[in-house]
């Protein structure tokens, strides 16, 4: 992104002005510090993006729209957060019934964030693109289709498809000739 010191300087003066206020906010939605400091920076980005907007705006409203763009990312990132700890709750609670009673099996079973992460860039970009819009993101079926620009019955199979690689991969199964990935342990 390029933009002018006329630019950079009024980011610099929202900045200053805005940034304790909308940590707050961001805060008072996640109640923790490094998702509240990821949702000031993402905050601020949308700011940048929208600068020219910004400009029209008198002092009051423009505080009321800052503050409302972070409330808006700090409540997108809790519930991708949450969507993310019920895809893992759900995907060990699965592994447990599956190793019956040999807990120490069931421990080395879990697996990481970043394994999950690696398993997801094995599906297609457009599978894992509404994987992660329906699971992380909590989207609807529709929305996804309407992000995309794609029909709601393509949306509704490629979710299949992902969600079919994943539950075999936590299975054990390779997936499309996929390197395999270690549980933890």
């Amino acid at each position: 992104m390029r933009g002018s010191k006329r630019d950079y300087a009024k980011m610099e003066e929202l900045y200053t002005l805005y940034e304790q206020r909308v940590y707050h906010v961001a805060y008072a939605v996640l109640h923790n510090v490094q998702q509240a400091e990821d949702a000031v920076q993402e905050t601020f980005l949308t700011l940048y993006q929208r600068l020219k907007e910004l400009r029209k705006l008198d002092e009051e409203e423009l505080k009321r729209y800052i503050l409302r763009i972070a409330k808006n990312k700090a409540i997108d990132s809790y519930r991708k957060n949450r969507r993310h700890g019920e895809f893992l709750n759900e995907y060990q609670r699965e592994t447990k019934d599956a190793v019956d009673e040999n807990v120490e099996e069931w421990e080395r079973s879990f697996l990481s964030e970043v394994q999950i992460d690696e398993l997801l860039t094995n599906l297609t970009d457009s599978n894992r693109r509404v994987f992660k819009y329906k699971i992380f993101y909590n989207l609807s079926y529709t929305e996804i289709a309407d992000l995309m620009g794609i029909a709601e019955t393509n949306v509704r199979k490629q979710f299949e498809r992902a969600r079919k690689k994943v539950v075999q991969f936590m299975r054990g199964g390779q997936i499309n000739g996929c390197k395999e990935l270690k549980p933890n342990g």
